[in-house]
Order: C-alpha cells, then structure tokens, then sequence
C-alpha cells in the first residue's frame, strides 16, 4: 500500500500543531495537535466508502495541509488505511482496540439487553442506548424488533443532541457544568445550531417535567416519534440515555406516551439501581 507522503516542508499552519497559547488557565495543558488527530479520526461515518483530505478537511474545519500530515501519521500508526486505487482514507484495524476497550467497560449493555428487547418485541419499535460525543451521540446498543417497519440504526449510528429524544434525554440528566461546556463549544462552533440546541433543551426540560422523559415527535425526522429516559447506569461515571423510536405511520405518541413510557422509565430506573 502507497502512502501520499506530505511535503518535508512544512506550512506556515504547522506552528500550531504542538501546544495552543492557553485561551484560559485551564487549557494550558491542552496540546492541538492531538486533539486535532483525534478529531480526523472522528469524523469518519458508518456510511462513508473512504474520504479524501480535502473531505476530512471541510469536516474537521482544518486545513488541507495539516490534514495531509495527520492522515500521512495515522496511516503510518495503522489507525487509517488509504485504499491503492482511489487515495481515499478508512479507519484501520488499530482504532478497534480503542473501540473494544470502551466497549468492554460498557457492561450495563449485557444487562440492558434483554429489557431492551422485550420493550422492543412489545412496542414494535427500536430501543437503543447511546453515550455523548461532543455534540453529537452514539449508539452503543440497538434492539429492534421483529416488525416490519423499523428504524435503520445501528451501533455507532449518531444523533443529533438538539432534535432528538435521546440527545435531549442526555442534556436533562448531565451536570450543569457539562451542559454549560456543550453550549459554549456548540455557540463558538455556529450560532444557527446554538440557537437550536437551546431550544431543544428547552422543550426537554418541560418534557421531563410533564412526562418524566424527553420526546422527538417529527422533529429529528419528519416520520419518526421518539421518547428518551437518560440514567447513570450502575458503578458508572458516565451518564448514558436510552431511547423508544419507531416511524410514526405505526407508533403514535399517543402510544408512545401511554404504553411505552412507563416501561421505558422503569428500565432506565433498574439501570441505575
């Protein structure tokens, strides 16, 4: 396999790739270049066939040049693959020992699983439970069950902390001091999104106050319903949430609310205790 090797010179941008002038006391121990790997590493999607350095560039914000040398370095560790033909990246086998060790903590997943399943065979829905990432969450564990019509998430699906359930499910439940992190980086990020995130908070709040959960009617997609609990499962430090979702030709909030929710709060509940 071919490596695209970076020029020996390097741009003027390179000066910032070891440590950022502290912004504030408390980042003075933040080191950019790392960060910014990492951030190369997170942008790939489930969906995606292979991304080239000016794709992971518009999607990381960065540019071009310093993309090449990350990608050049991840390669060379085995966290990316860059495909003969084509020149695109692909995540390499090396991130699945970061993926498997998070995982192997998440034990709760073995004991949601089958609560998950049964809620689901009774809803004819999806359950899931998903961990935050920036802005963002992940699934880290999907039941579905055997009905025709079913949402197409799977592990490592994202979702979107504003608009969904689930995302919101999180908001309510994380400490302020989180939250306020979460609303900072999304307000230097885009003021759009920002405005949206607040707002979804917002609804969550009285949601969980009305409901004891959050709700995602035709919000996240036009034609799905969702309703989120979020919990800190047993022997954790990381707060997770757990979402009933299906296409709203068949689940009605009606019955989302009435039927689904009681179960769902109750798994969340025996999660956590």
């Amino acid at each position: 396999m071919q490596v695209n090797q970076p020029s020996s010179i390097l741009p003027a941008d390179g000066a910032d790739d070891a440590v950022e002038p502290s912004r504030n006391a408390e980042d003075r121990y933040f080191i950019t270049a790392l960060a910014r790997g990492l951030e190369v590493l997170s942008c790939f999607r489930s969906a995606d066939k292979g991304l080239t350095n000016q794709q992971i560039a518009e999607r990381c914000g960065l540019p071009k040049s310093t993309v090449t040398r990350f990608t050049y370095t991840l390669t060379r560790l085995g966290y990316l693959v860059q495909d003969d033909e084509t020149g695109r990246y692909g995540l390499g086998t090396a991130t699945l020992g970061l993926g498997s060790a998070m995982l192997a903590r998440l034990d709760i997943r073995q004991l949601a699983r089958p609560m998950m399943q049964e809620l689901a065979d009774f809803s004819g829905t999806t359950v899931s439970i998903a961990v935050r990432d920036r802005l963002s969450m992940i699934y880290v564990e999907v039941c579905r069950s055997t009905a025709a019509l079913s949402l197409s998430v799977q592990v490592g699906s994202r979702m979107p902390l504003a608009a969904s359930a689930i995302g919101r499910a999180y908001l309510v439940r994380a400490p302020e001091q989180e939250r306020k992190d979460i609303f900072e980086r999304c307000h230097e990020l885009d003021e759009m999104a920002y405005q949206s995130l607040r707002q979804g908070f917002d609804k969550a709040l009285r949601d969980q106050a009305q409901y004891g959960c959050t709700t995602a009617f035709g919000e996240w997609q036009k034609e799905v319903n969702g309703i989120a609990v979020g919990f800190l499962p047993i022997g954790g430090n990381q707060i997770m949430a757990i979402n009933c979702g299906g296409p709203s030709t068949s689940v009605s909030t009606d019955f989302l609310l009435n039927e689904v929710r009681p179960r769902l709060i109750e798994i969340a509940k025996r999660l956590e205790s």
